[in-house]
């Protein structure tokens, strides 16, 4: 796929608000409405634990779960984006590994079994088609141990191309480092499901002499519904325990372990 988070690595923190890009952070943080479900899951789990974190982005959840005494993996398919977890992580969670990986090369690049693995951000929309899923669900599944449970989160993309929405703006204006930022997801939604859509999303920049600037990163997505999500989640060799889904509720996560 693209590497659509190469430019957006360095902006990639005003998509979220504070508590959850500042440490501690918040665990789940990246999976609106299902932080109480990661939350009872990591509960589960014993602290000193191997845990990864597959999608790691700028790595607010490897943070949070570093602060919970986990031993933590974050790993991500862009170099950009654990190149920024790392600097971001530097002073508050030193001992967090990172690593540049695809999901389907987990196995081969990774060499101990975590009691937890994390992939959330909605970043399952980018894998692509049913077989190229079901790979990177299996190499999720390859480095957990037989003990272990993996939690995956996605858009609920039925209700998005029910609500078909074009312009999309945050709820609230960010401030860090001097500047005032507008996030703004321009929609474009094709009328057939499930066929891919992209969002654009803007960043509006005020600098603190007034200047303002924007800031554009064009992502696409490959939608798919939360049965065909816990389908390729069986194929991948997974049962599903649990998980978030409502069909009014804009995301959703999966709990599953391994058969």
């Amino acid at each position: 796929m693209p590497d659509y988070y190469r430019d957006l690595a360095s902006d990639y923190h005003w998509l979220f608000p504070d508590p959850i890009v500042k440490y501690p952070g918040i665990l789940g943080g990246t999976s609106p409405g299902s932080a109480d479900l990661v939350e009872a899951v990591a509960r589960e789990v014993k602290p000193g634990a191997a845990v990864l974190d597959c999608a790691c982005g700028i790595g607010t959840d490897a943070m949070a779960l570093a602060h919970r005494g986990f031993r933590v993996t974050a790993s991500d398919g862009s170099p950009e984006m654990v190149a920024e977890a790392a600097r971001r992580l530097r002073t508050h969670a030193p001992d967090v590994e990172f690593v540049r990986c695809l999901w389907q090369d987990l196995p081969a690049t990774l060499t101990r079994e975590y009691e937890l693995v994390l992939c959330l951000g909605n970043s399952l929309g980018h894998a692509g088609s049913h077989e190229a899923m079901v790979r990177a669900l299996r190499g999720m599944r390859g480095v957990l141990s037989p003990t272990g449970t993996l939690v995956v989160d996605s858009r609920n993309w039925e209700l998005l191309y029910r609500e078909r929405p074009r312009v999309v703006v945050a709820d609230e204006v960010r401030r860090r480092d001097g500047i005032r930022s507008w996030c703004v997801y321009v929609w474009t939604i094709p009328a057939a499901f499930p066929e891919p859509c992209q969002a654009e999303v803007l960043f509006l920049l005020e600098h603190p002499d007034g200047a303002v600037t924007h800031r554009r990163h064009p992502i696409d997505f490959q939608p798919f519904t939360p049965a065909q999500l816990e389908a390729r989640l069986e194929e991948a060799g997974f049962t599903v325990t649990g998980g978030s889904y409502h069909p009014q509720r804009p995301r959703y996560a999966l709990v599953a372990r391994p058969n």
